[in-house]
């Protein structure tokens, strides 16, 4: 009966052994103090490695993402400019004249009561496309509401590297549409 228990209690070290603890004579357990080397794992350098790495992939391909919104804003804020000119006219009866210059890529109102001029994004190429009575110079040109609504009509070309919106503004009705 002794050398059963001792052969099972020997078979249970031996289990145990293969999880970090020796068996000693006598049936005592000690943990396995064999040296880490010995060990497989990651370092503090190269996980602190990945990390930077991970982290200017994360910069770089959310910068190239970014130039989507931006354009599509600017585009937004040149449409609601032409349909807030457009409402102006209409509520006061007179004619509001809606400007874009193309070199300090700004545009502004004339005729209404505020004279703001709003500035495109550094990196948007705008092109204006007008009647050539609205042609103020080189760089400048306008699109003119009336108090019925109408307009003389064009369209406003935004660019950003290989994306393009343009703002269209319908002659007869007036209307700003976004393509």
């Amino acid at each position: 009966m002794q050398r059963m228990k001792k052969t099972a209690i020997t078979h249970e070290c031996l289990a145990i052994a293969r999880h970090s603890c020796r068996c000693l004579a006598g049936n005592q357990l000690q943990l396995n103090t064999a040296p880490k080397s010995t060990l497989r794992g990651f370092s503090l350098l190269e996980v602190l490695l990945v990390l930077v790495l991970a982290g200017i992939l994360m910069g770089v391909v959310a910068t190239s993402l970014s130039d989507g919104p931006v354009l599509r804003k600017s585009a937004r804020d040149v449409a609601v400019s032409l349909r807030h000119a457009r409402s102006i006219a209409i509520l006061q009866q007179k004619p509001v004249v809606w400007s874009m210059d193309v070199e300090s890529k700004t545009f502004w109102m004339q005729g209404a009561q505020r004279h703001e001029k709003r500035v495109l994004h550094r990196a948007i190429s705008a092109k204006v496309n007008t009647a050539s009575s609205e042609v103020a110079s080189s760089s400048q040109g306008n699109i003119r509401f009336f108090p019925d609504g109408s307009s003389t009509g064009g369209s406003v070309e935004l660019k950003m590297r290989e994306q393009t919106y343009a703002v269209n503004v319908e002659w007869i009705s007036g209307r700003v549409s976004t393509l």
